[in-house]
């Protein structure tokens, strides 16, 4: 049986995450959109699997892309278009 204190408690949680999801939210609109997306933002956005999108990028079917100089596949926003997103 759940306490009258700990129903508070969930509450309260429930509550923080809640104002948190809207805190992320006003971040990401506050932070200029790239023309490059990472490997994992591309994926999300196209609807597909991370490691799907980086075999597209090896095997060329994923055109617009550099490295990063940390080694990391950038794909070009435009790119995201071909995808119809």
């Amino acid at each position: 049986m759940i306490s009258d204190k700990q129903q508070k408690l969930f509450k309260a949680i429930d509550s923080l995450e809640s104002q948190l999801e809207y805190v992320k939210g006003l971040v990401h609109d506050a932070i200029p959109q790239s023309e490059w997306l990472d490997t994992k933002e591309f994926a999300d956005r196209a609807n597909l699997q991370h490691r799907t999108v980086t075999n597209y990028v090896g095997k060329g079917n994923i055109s617009k892309f550099k490295k990063s100089p940390t080694g990391r596949y950038l794909i070009h926003f435009s790119e995201l278009e071909r995808w119809g997103k």
